[in-house]
């Protein structure tokens, strides 16, 4: 978004919806109705994004050519960049990855590794291979950045939200653009609201997109004021988000949620061990990439798919291949999936949750080519004397279009908003300042799920990650140097299987019907509400609110000892 410079303050760039009248409803609700004013200065700490396989790069050049090799999310943008940036002609730049370890946002582009093997490999005339260790994957590989946010929130008379008032401090290092405050425009009907966010530049290393960019952060503030909210106005937390939220799709994941035995049954309590219960609620857009293609050819009695899209440990490979033989009504054994190659036919970029909403549609489009082409419904039995065919699917548009008119970056926004509400049990342990997750149940409406064991496992790795954001995860520097002093694994706590709940993962399969295939992505909206829900059950277990993230055991003994 647009913003003005003030030294190395950028912002605020606004996404408000008639900010004078928020601003006015909460100065005079503190006056007259302070009991129905909710106010709190919210922080996150930065968070690395810790892939399993770090940033990698084999680059060499034949014949004018340039061959790369890459830990990517996107061979056909790093493909095109690096055309642009090395000053070769596209055609002449082929990326591949056959295979990527995650990535979480931050292999989105032209990496250093990409840039240091390029070049390294043109000086010597010979492969190069670039790999970053582990401290220079927790230095240089991304991060979502640290943020500071203001917050106010009214509720009227009868207990309907008023205003609100957000102004998020983005510290993203070199980088700019940080989305926290905007994304709390779509949640809890039209009240009026002032969202405002601020880059603050500084000397540290650029952060990067991470899984749902701002999304877990504004939750954590937004979804801890609502739960005050409603004990305020002595409300169930979930029957108040249900009353302020139109979203049909959430009103079904709320109904499930109020009705989980966890939820009514007893916590708190006066010991050392205390249980507490916590819900927050998410809502994310619904991204694609409507110029996604899938080629089908026919080699030897076997459909070959291919498409610029790489699998980085979400199962791209996977629904390509199943999408194509469901449609053909093959057996998976006449199809095979050949991905993770800048030159094929266009591909969606592994991020924003448009992969699979980009990619399914455009396989069943090309199966249906494919059928036509070979004259008949019964495939099977004409593969075997169609060697050679070829024929190329397009994803079609959505049957009520898209809200954008047009491409940026290869996304556009469709029609229709993801849906998450999160139940989360904790045990605190009020000696020792330590929080245990017991279990946490993840409703997420998101339409059709087409791979629902690979869908499952995206839902579970998203409530870890959430799990880390809240409870472990926090990147810091040195003031004075910049430098990055959690450059180590043991210096960066994330969560591991000790510290993984039992996690329920609940579809709602209802209202993307005018999506062709019915469903869309599900990657980002899977972990948005996860820290704010267990921040919510830790002051339900304790009766004391967590401000900052994360919540480590001695912010807790301390705000205990308050």
């Amino acid at each position: 978004m647009p913003a003005r410079w003030r030294g190395n303050l950028r912002g605020p760039s606004a996404m408000s919806k008639r900010p004078a009248a928020a601003v006015r409803r909460i100065r005079e609700a503190r006056t007259k109705n302070p009991d129905r004013v909710v106010e709190g200065v919210f922080t996150t700490a930065p968070q690395t994004h810790t892939p399993l396989e770090p940033h990698a790069c084999l680059a060499h050049w034949a014949d004018g050519t340039l061959h790369i090799q890459v830990s990517t999310q996107s061979v056909k943008r790093v493909a095109e960049l690096a055309a642009e940036r090395f000053g070769v002609p596209p055609e002449r730049v082929v990326a591949r990855a056959a295979h990527v370890g995650g990535g979480f946002g931050c292999k989105m582009g032209l990496t250093s590794d990409v840039v240091a093997a390029v070049e390294l490999a043109r000086l010597h005339e010979a492969p190069v291979r670039v790999v970053l260790d582990r401290d220079e994957e927790l230095t240089d590989g991304g991060y979502r950045p640290g943020t500071r946010i203001r917050l106010a929130m009214a509720a009227d008379a009868d207990g309907d939200l008023s205003a609100l008032a957000i102004d998020a401090d983005n510290d993203g290092g070199v980088s700019v653009g940080g989305s926290v405050a905007a994304l709390a425009r779509f949640m809890y009907g039209k009240a009026p609201r002032r969202l405002r966010d601020f880059d603050t530049v500084t000397h540290t290393p650029p952060g990067a997109p991470f899984r749902g960019p701002g999304g877990p952060t504004m939750c954590w503030a937004l979804e801890q004021a609502v739960d005050e909210m409603a004990h305020r106005l002595g409300q169930d937390p979930i029957a108040l988000r249900r009353r302020w939220d139109g979203n049909p799709k959430r009103h079904a994941l709320y109904e499930r949620a109020a009705a989980l035995p966890v939820w009514s049954g007893r916590r708190g309590g006066s010991g050392r061990f205390r249980r507490g219960v916590g819900v927050a609620a998410a809502n994310w857009l619904y991204f694609l990439d409507p110029v996604t293609e899938v080629e089908l050819t026919v080699e030897d009695g076997v459909v070959v798919a291919r498409c610029a899209v790489q699998d980085m440990g979400t199962g791209s490979r996977t629904v390509l291949r199943r999408a194509v033989a469901d449609a053909l009504g093959l057996p998976e054994a006449r199809v095979r999936a050949e991905i993770g190659r800048s030159d094929a036919v266009h591909g969606p970029v592994s991020g924003g949750s448009r992969t699979t909403p980009s990619l399914v549609p455009a396989a069943v489009d090309a199966a249906d080519r494919l059928r036509d082409a070979l004259g008949g419904s019964d495939v099977a039995a004409r593969l075997d004397a169609a060697h050679g065919v070829r024929v190329t699917g397009r994803r079609p548009r959505d049957r009520r279009g898209f809200v954008t008119p047009f491409t940026l970056g290869g996304i556009a926004v469709g029609r229709g908003f993801t849906g998450s509400v999160q139940v989360a049990e904790v045990e605190v342990d009020t000696r020792l300042g330590r929080i245990r997750p017991l279990s946490v149940w993840s409703g997420i409406a998101a339409g059709r799920i087409h791979e629902d064991r690979l869908a499952r496992g995206q839902c579970e790795g998203a409530v870890v990650q959430g799990i880390g954001y809240a409870l472990f995860e926090e990147r810091r520097t040195d003031p004075v140097t910049g430098r990055v002093l959690t450059e180590n694994l043991e210096d960066y706590r994330i969560p591991g299987i000790g510290d993984t709940p039992e996690i329920t993962v609940h579809f709602h399969q209802e209202g993307f019907e005018h999506v062709p295939g019915g469903g869309v992505g599900l990657g980002e909206i899977a972990t948005l509400p996860t820290a704010a829900s267990l921040a919510n059950a830790v002051h339900d277990a304790t009766g004391w609110r967590p401000y900052d993230m994360p919540i480590r055991p001695d912010r807790l003994l301390e705000g205990l000892r308050t």
